[in-house]
């Protein structure tokens, strides 16, 4: 049976409840805790739109750098392969068709020999 006492008292979050019972923290962290909880949230609450801005920015940026870097490691395998070719004289072959050969040898493909 629950006494009268038992009903008064409000239930601690499950995090206090671990780091300050149960593990043993200071109980003078729990107040910076909490009044650090409630500053931050007056702080998020104020800047919801910067804070979405922000958010917005990472995203597109971390989608975008893996296209990028692909780009970019390709276009320098292009580059050097078409050097390559080009001082090793592959059979008086035209810009173009170097830069296809490039292309190609850079997906996948093989070089003439």
């Amino acid at each position: 049976m629950k006494s009268k006492s038992d009903n008064n008292q409000t239930k601690l979050p499950w995090w206090v409840e671990l780091l300050f019972v149960q593990i043993g923290l200071p109980d003078a962290w729990l107040s910076k805790v909490l009044k650090t909880k409630k500053e931050t949230k007056v702080f998020i609450h104020e800047n919801k739109t910067n804070i979405l801005y922000l958010v917005l920015i990472i995203a597109t940026i971390l989608y975008l750098y893996p296209i990028v870097k692909y780009t970019s490691s390709s276009s320098s395998c292009i580059t050097k392969t078409t050097r390559y070719l080009k001082s090793t004289n592959v059979s008086n072959i035209d810009e173009i068709d170097l830069n296809s050969l490039a292309v190609g040898y850079c997906h996948g493909g093989t070089l003439p020999e």
